[in-house]
């Protein structure tokens, strides 16, 4: 099965956790063989308790163990996401950007 890390802003907010949440349940439904990696749900509990800097080690380490990165929409405001894509390239991992107009459907 193909892995996929799913990359969207965070900031300690729950209503992106919710929207990542819906996101990827979307996601699974139209994409059966994929598994969808979401490090916000993987890590979001050491959100307080890690430097940021340490946070996005363990997101990259674990971008680096996937076949792609898709980015969703918001990506470009992302500090994070932005440091995701940086390592995607880098690797050669390849990157898929989501439409607005996908998330939206998929959002439950």
């Amino acid at each position: 099965m193909k892995k996929v890390y799913v990359a969207h802003p965070y900031l300690g907010l729950p209503e992106n956790k919710a929207r990542v949440k819906g996101i990827i349940i979307g996601l699974m439904q139209a994409h059966k063989d994929t598994i969808f990696i979401s490090p916000i749900h993987t890590f979001s509990f050491l959100y307080k308790v890690l430097t940021y800097e340490e946070g996005m080690k363990f997101c990259l380490e674990l971008l680096k163990m996937c076949d792609e990165l898709w980015l969703c929409p918001g990506w470009e405001q992302s500090r994070g996401c932005r440091m995701e894509k940086a390592t995607a390239e880098q690797y050669g991992i390849p990157i898929r950007y989501l439409g607005k107009e996908l998330i939206e459907a998929q959002v439950v």
